[in-house]
């Protein structure tokens, strides 16, 4: 069955359409265990709003909607459907199902339990992984895809405002524990068979464990699209570009990782795209692992980014749809920093008290959200320009054929001066972001006059004015403030 959510191509890129409408996904995750209770979950989401989030990625458990085998119990997430739409939330929805971080701690209690009909990966010296699945495992696929199914089924029938517009075929997929593949007899016959030594001399292992694992999670997204037809996506815990990052050892093996990238790019079907999760977030790493995941055929989403002091999350956001017409943004967690688990969370789920990163993420999250579809049509054409003021940075000045808008930064100790402009038509731009001054210039570098200049959101296409811009006269021209975060549509004197 069709919904009323798919992914089109504009302007070279990819990206999610929710009845007729681009939608760009600024989101958190929630922690790993913060999904089983549905007050937690309502709390997060009313903070995620506050934030400037346009969805939420919420974690669905296989043991939590089939704890007896056959026995299906779809309360929790009636219950995300519910607080979700309440609040004009989208939801991501993450399973959790055979794989979890390579593991599946998360699958029902009647699967663990089960070695013989739910076959786990062995090791070459014959010794099992208990909590790692075998993705050649018939047994194991078959429950999981009635597990999805069964979700599928409640989707289509109770989900009447498409508010579930995405899926992720389980977590981090790929096996982990010693061993870069399994030599079960399945896998052994197969790993023969398919010729992989001949096929991928340098990483055979890796290049079997891949097309297994890629099958697998083909075969749910084939049966949950037939059933009710949403974008189906696989991220990845990363490899590292270094010789100590080993598949299987110190990332899960078969996973798309950039090693093997060109095999989910060439066999990918009902698997509708690949994403990263960025935890190495400095400049440099950040900008070639989404150069990496935004390839023809594979928008860029970064399924899970650091959050914390050091993270640069409040930043890459606009590298992400400014650089690379990303269709979302996810950090992990909303009530969880990580890597530094011990940092203070952006929202703590208990007393609701904001992390001053949570001011940040708001700062950048809430004027994409307020232009939303200006920015996600622009992404990807010379119309569309950004920035984001790094260590030593000034100012900048964006060039626009025979106009050029000149950013003034804020002082680095008030925080980072970040944004987007569009220019909408000859003498209309719309200029977004944070901490910054603006202006415009000819080209000879003269002050171009404002006839006017408004805060205000976009509803749909249309801008909404709210108040007048704060201006400053210089020398027969004007300057905008965007101090406070916002949006601004700026129209140039005749």
């Amino acid at each position: 069955m069709s919904s009323n959510i798919e992914l089109r191509n504009i302007n070279g890129k990819q990206l999610i359409y929710v009845e007729g409408d681009p939608f760009l996904i600024l989101s958190f995750q929630l922690d790993c265990d913060s999904c089983y209770d549905a007050g937690t979950i309502d709390r997060m989401m009313k903070n995620a709003v506050k934030m400037g989030c346009t969805g939420i990625s919420l974690l669905l458990y296989w043991r939590l909607i089939e704890p007896e085998e056959g026995k299906y119990d779809m309360t929790i997430l009636k219950s995300m459907l519910d607080s979700a739409a309440a609040y004009g939330l989208k939801i991501v929805l993450v399973w959790f199902g055979s794989y979890k971080n390579a593991c599946m701690h998360y699958a029902p209690d009647w699967v663990i339990r089960d070695r013989t009909r739910f076959a786990r990966v062995i090791k070459e010296d014959g010794s099992i992984a208990p909590f790692v699945a075998c993705p050649n495992g018939k047994e194991l696929l078959e429950k999981d895809i009635a597990a999805v199914s069964q979700v599928f089924l409640f989707l289509k029938s109770e989900d009447t405002q498409n508010t579930v517009i995405l899926f992720q075929v389980n977590n981090e997929t790929g096996i982990i524990g010693n061993t870069d593949r399994c030599h079960c007899k399945v896998c052994e016959n197969l790993f023969i068979e398919g010729g992989y030594r001949e096929k991928y001399p340098d990483n055979a292992a890796e290049a079997f464990m891949a097309e297994s694992i890629l099958s697998y999670q083909e075969a749910i997204a084939k049966k949950a699209k037939e059933i009710y037809d949403i974008p189906c996506y696989m991220n990845c815990w990363l490899a590292q570009h270094s010789p100590d990052s080993i598949p299987g050892y110190t990332y899960p093996c078969g996973g798309p990782v950039y090693r093997v990238l060109d095999i989910y790019r060439d066999k990918k079907k009902y698997v509708d795209f690949v994403s990263p999760d960025i935890y190495t977030p400095g400049y440099r790493d950040f900008m070639r692992i989404a150069e990496e995941y935004c390839f023809e055929g594979n928008p860029l989403y970064v399924a899970e980014h650091a959050l914390g002091k050091s993270s640069r999350a409040y930043k890459n956001v606009y590298y992400a749809f400014g650089e690379f017409g990303a269709l979302g943004f996810d950090p992990w967690a909303i009530d969880c920093a990580y890597p530094d688990m011990m940092e203070s969370p952006l929202c703590d789920c208990f007393h609701e008290r904001w992390s001053d990163e949570a001011y940040d993420m708001l700062e950048s999250f809430v004027p994409i959200r307020d232009c939303m579809i200006p920015v996600a049509e622009n992404m990807g054409t010379v119309r569309l320009q950004y920035w984001v003021q790094e260590e030593g940075e000034t100012s900048v000045t964006l060039l626009f054929e025979d106009v050029a808008v000149k950013v003034d930064y804020c002082k680095p100790e008030f925080g980072a001066s970040r944004g987007i402009v569009i220019r909408m038509d000859d003498k209309e731009f719309i200029v977004l972001g944070c901490k910054s001054t603006f202006c415009f210039l000819d080209r000879n570098g003269e002050k171009l006059r404002l006839k006017d200049s408004w805060r205000g959101t976009y509803k749909k296409r249309k801008f909404i004015r709210e108040r007048r811009n704060t201006i400053s006269w210089n020398d027969d021209a004007f300057t905008v403030m965007l101090k406070e975060c916002g949006v601004t549509l700026n129209i140039l004197d005749e």
